[in-house]
């Protein structure tokens, strides 16, 4: 992109010349000054923990159990069991066990994996929604700097009336002393002069303020005879697509929908897996006969598989298939509002052309009725009050056409970050 130095006009003494600061730049030091900035980070840090927590699950599950209790009562047999050494069962009580149990699963039917990928597109859509909000600074931005602009060439205009009034007050002195005007004449130049001088520290004060401001959203201090370099008016780039952070969001939400498909379908597989246990108990639960402490063990494998679960899988992707409607109902309500703010942007654009001819006109206007005015001032065939008046004119109407190609140029800026693309 091919950018043109847009000078500005300095309030106070002359500073050493500076680099000027371009409107991306700020854009840039805006985003990484704001607090949320950090978020980015802190964002990757929690989802790279929680999919070690999500892989962890691929590991043997390793626990310690032990269990000890008193019954009321055991199981007695009505007769005689043919046990060689004993005419009956004795069995104890009480019970104790504590055994270690290990459980590794051989096939989750891609569970995990389900997980993981919703995790992944989780952070994506944090990452997206984060980008949304920082998104939102550059608007900021352009008010501080246009505000900026405005305020500088109003001080431009001021110095330039300041000037004029300046000449025409040594004129009336002079008239004055010679008798031709009336004292009355100066006293009211003279009091122009320090209303306008009064409205320079006033326009100062502004832009000060608007300064500082940006010296805050920009993390920085901003040096008070900053200039900014604006983007140059280019066609081309008002034909490009929408390229806004939202459409990567809705685009994010899409693929986390089609995550969560992902899950339904690995919780309609089956899952393998091996167990073992060992450890001691008394009575030994592995051998009916024998009450004393004895060691045990027992492993196998396991198989479950939930094959009916009567059309759960199914209301969850209706589910989600209405999620996915909603996202994209939301997504064209965002770009037809972006397209109405353009059309209204490009009309605004349109007139202005218009506005600052007409403009130019009313100055040439004004200015040749400021010179008959202060032509019949010297000679004394008119009062102050009357070039008081028209200098007010024509300063109103030079600071009106400034303002307008001020407006041109913001709308422009307006244009190229309403649709993404500074």
């Amino acid at each position: 992109m091919r950018y043109f130095p847009f000078l500005c006009l300095l309030l106070a003494l002359p500073a050493r010349a500076q680099e000027p600061l371009r409107l991306e730049q700020a854009y840039r030091l805006a985003q990484q000054a704001h607090p949320l900035s950090a978020q980015g980070g802190l964002l990757r840090s929690a989802s790279a923990l929680r999919q070690e927590q999500i892989d962890q699950a691929r590991l043997p599950q390793i626990s310690w159990n032990a269990q000890a209790s008193l019954q009321s009562e055991v199981v007695e047999f009505p007769f005689e069991l043919p046990v060689p050494g004993g005419a009956g069962l004795d069995l104890p009580l009480y019970r104790f066990q504590t055994t270690a149990d290990a459980q590794y699963r051989l096939y989750d039917g891609g569970r995990i994996a389900a997980r993981q990928e919703a995790e992944a597109a989780q952070l994506a859509v944090s990452e997206a929604q984060l980008e949304v909000e920082l998104e939102q600074l550059k608007t900021q931005v352009n008010q501080y700097v246009f505000g900026m602009l405005l305020q500088r060439e109003r001080a431009r205009i001021l110095e330039s009336g300041l000037e004029q009034l300046e000449g025409r007050i040594a004129q009336v002195e002079a008239g004055v002393e010679h008798g031709i005007l009336l004292p009355g004449e100066l006293k009211r130049l003279l009091a122009e002069q320090l209303r306008l001088q009064s409205e320079a520290t006033q326009v100062r004060s502004q832009t000060d303020a608007l300064r500082e401001g940006l010296s805050v959203l920009l993390g920085q201090a901003v040096p008070e005879g900053i200039t900014f370099d604006l983007p140059a008016q280019e066609n081309e780039l008002l034909q490009a697509g929408l390229q806004r952070p939202e459409l990567r969001l809705f685009e994010q939400q899409q693929q986390q929908v089609m995550a969560g498909l992902s899950g339904i379908e690995a919780d309609q597989r089956p899952t393998v897996g091996a167990f073992l246990q060992a450890g001691i108990g008394a009575p030994n639960p592995l051998n009916f006969f024998d009450n004393s402490l004895s060691p045990f063990a027992m492993g196998g494998i396991r198989f479950t598989w939930n094959f009916v679960d009567w059309g759960k899988a199914d209301r969850s992707r209706q589910l989600l298939s209405l999620q996915r409607e909603m996202i994209g109902q939301r997504q064209a309500a965002f770009t037809t509002q972006i397209e109405q703010q353009e059309v209204q942007i490009r009309t605004e654009l349109a007139a202005l052309d218009g506005l600052i001819e007409q403009g130019q006109a009313i100055i040439e206007l004004q200015e040749e009725v400021l010179q008959q005015i202060d032509a019949q001032l010297r000679e004394g065939t008119a009062v102050a009050a009357d070039y008081i008046t028209q200098s007010a004119a024509v300063r109103q109407a030079q600071l009106q056409v400034e303002r307008y190609r001020l407006q041109k140029q913001q709308l422009y800026i307006q244009l190229l970050t309403l649709k993404g693309i500074l």
